[in-house]
């Protein structure tokens, strides 16, 4: 299980605030690695880039909002670090009793289960709503690997973690992150089989 910490916000880091996070140690191929979660709510959102999906138009909405970073490491090299972070929400806006996937826009069109795919990618997530109605929004993700990293669409769980934040009465409460065991992945299994039925998806979670 990982280990939930506060972290102190540094002099460098004016852009965000509240940082808590986690620590997610896995084992795969007989390689260890860690995962490092850091929550942090988004005081200022031009900081991290978010006038790029506004088209110019004011960013302030998303201010107070969680901003979600995911970054792995691990030892090996290439090939054998390649993975893959997938991610499914719910929420009471939109199927509040069901969980979705949750590409980024780019990947919409695209049949792939992986929102960031690569050699050790970060996961970054900034949702934000433009109004501040009551709701509640959570997310599942999940690093992923193949068994032969790039040949074939075969997806292993290594670990993950949930998230989110709650609107009530306009004020937004971050949800701390917690570590999702292997039953929360295979909760998703129909969800992603029927998202991506020329994929393979494993139960469990791989490891050794």
């Amino acid at each position: 299980m990982g280990t939930f910490t506060f972290t102190r916000r540094a002099p460098e880091e004016d852009a965000i605030a509240d940082a808590s996070s986690l620590r997610l140690p896995f084992t795969l191929r007989g390689t260890s690695g860690v995962i490092a979660v850091s929550i942090t709510r988004n005081t200022d959102p031009d900081a991290i880039g978010y006038s790029l999906l506004t088209g110019g138009h004011p960013t302030d909405a998303a201010r107070g909002f969680p901003v979600c970073r995911a970054t792995v490491d691990y030892q090996a090299q290439g090939y054998a670090a390649v993975f893959g972070w997938t991610q499914m929400v719910r929420s009471t806006d939109s199927a509040p009793d069901q969980f979705e996937m949750d590409p980024i826009a780019l990947y919409q069109q695209i049949p792939t289960p992986y929102a960031f795919f690569g050699i050790k990618p970060e996961l970054f997530d900034a949702p934000s709503r433009e109004y501040r109605y009551d709701m509640t929004w959570q997310a599942h993700s999940f690093l992923c690997t193949s068994p032969d990293a790039i040949l074939t669409r075969h997806v292993q769980p290594i670990a993950g973690f949930t998230w989110g934040f709650t609107i009530n009465r306009q004020d937004i409460t971050l949800d701390r992150p917690a570590a999702l065991g292997p039953e929360a992945w295979n909760s998703h299994l129909d969800l992603l089989t029927t998202s991506y039925p020329d994929w393979t998806f494993d139960s469990g979670h791989a490891s050794a």
